[in-house]
């Protein structure tokens, strides 16, 4: 039985973390022994994952009413944080796998490079477009340490064709990176779609977009958009599901420009998807994307998908029209929301082109080929 390592941060609600939970969800445990490590526990998929392999990590957040234990543990987080990456492995995760796994670029990345267990295969994934959305370079002292880390992978597995070539021509590495789509588990997002959402009927197109709160996701520039949709008389709604560190900027700009009775920020959900079975169609404006779980399932749900042009997006529609891509910027959003809004008969072409796609996401063709690195 291979001993199978997956060191991600954290297991917040975001899509690389969904996306680990469903695979580790889904693979053989009579073929793997599988460990999930992060940095702090208490998250949202924290319990899911810990109820269905090992798990461990480094500073326990959860619990902790214990002032020794808690000042322990803040230690333990500043250590992580500050020390050499080698030794932090070597004291933190240490023992003997046969896959070590950084499930996703940045700091997981830099500290699976630095194992000290050299006999390990080691797989690296990225989640994101490098070039369009660098974010870990806070991260490295510099562009040729990140590159160095990723030299010492035997894998680099990008989740979208977009995200492998911005990878390739960021870092110059051509040599084993692959491509693999994220696993996403249908059966439980069909599932929970079925139950009730909090929605008043309307009797006009109900747009919906979900993602953390923050500057790649374009929410600013869609908040813009509404905007403008509303000062030209179009009828509609906006819900924004997600929490993040915009959310007070979000708030200013509704208020601020009396977008109240049409944009609704709802906050962090659950379950995002009784609200997306009750919207007419999903919106996505960001800036950057690796390739987009959230889009992935609206797509299995069988939702139309107006979005801007950002990486996976193509390959996400492949030959079915399930929406609208636009040219990535606020001009063209605005013009295929108008689009959408002025004839809402294409809805239900873009919601047949969804189903027509889905079966492409099939989760055990997705796991079978993530196996193969291992």
């Amino acid at each position: 039985m291979k001993k199978i390592l997956f060191f991600i941060e954290s297991l917040v609600g975001g899509g690389a973390e969904k996306s680990l939970t469903e695979l580790v969800e889904s693979l053989d445990k009579s073929k793997y022994d599988i460990t999930v490590i992060t940095g702090t526990d208490g998250e949202f998929f924290t319990e899911r994952v810990s109820s269905i392999c090992g798990y461990r990590c480094f500073a326990k957040r959860s619990g902790q009413n214990n002032r020794v234990k808690g000042f322990i543990n803040k230690l333990i987080f500043k250590f992580s944080n500050s020390a050499p990456a080698k030794i932090v492995y070597s004291v933190l995760i240490g023992g003997k796998f046969d896959v070590e796994i950084a499930y996703c670029e940045g700091y997981a990345t830099k500290l699976i490079a630095n194992s000290s267990n050299r006999k390990s295969r080691k797989i690296a994934f990225v989640h994101t477009d490098m070039q369009k959305n660098h974010w870990t370079q806070s991260v490295f002292k510099s562009l040729e340490e990140e590159t160095a880390c990723y030299k010492k992978f035997n894998v680099i597995t990008c989740v979208s064709e977009t995200a492998a070539q911005a990878f390739k021509e960021t870092f110059g590495i051509t040599e084993n990176v692959v491509v693999n789509y994220n696993p996403v588990r249908g059966d439980l997002i069909a599932e929970k779609a079925k139950e009730p959402a909090d929605l008043a009927a309307i009797d006009y197109p109900r747009m919906i977009t979900a993602g953390s709160l923050t500057a790649v996701k374009g929410f600013d520039r869609l908040l813009c958009a509404a905007n403008r949709l509303k000062t030209e008389k179009y009828k509609f709604e906006l819900l924004i599901l997600g929490e993040g560190e915009e959310e007070q900027e979000l708030k200013k700009y509704i208020e601020d420009n009396k977008l109240s009775d049409y944009v609704r920020l709802t906050g962090f959900q659950s379950n995002p998807y009784k609200y997306i079975a009750g919207s007419d169609f999903f919106v996505c404006s960001s800036y950057a994307e690796g390739f987009s779980t959230i889009a992935t399932e609206c797509v299995i749900l069988g939702k139309p998908v107006i979005t801007t042009d950002c990486a996976g997006m193509a390959e996400l529609f492949g030959a079915c029209e399930c929406g609208i891509i636009c040219e990535n910027s606020e001009e063209a959003l605005v013009e295929a929301l108008k689009q959408v809004l002025e004839n809402p008969e294409c809805l239900q072409r873009f919601s047949e082109g969804s189903k027509k796609r889905t079966p492409f996401f099939d989760i055990e063709k997705s796991v079978k080929e993530i196996e193969k690195l291992f």
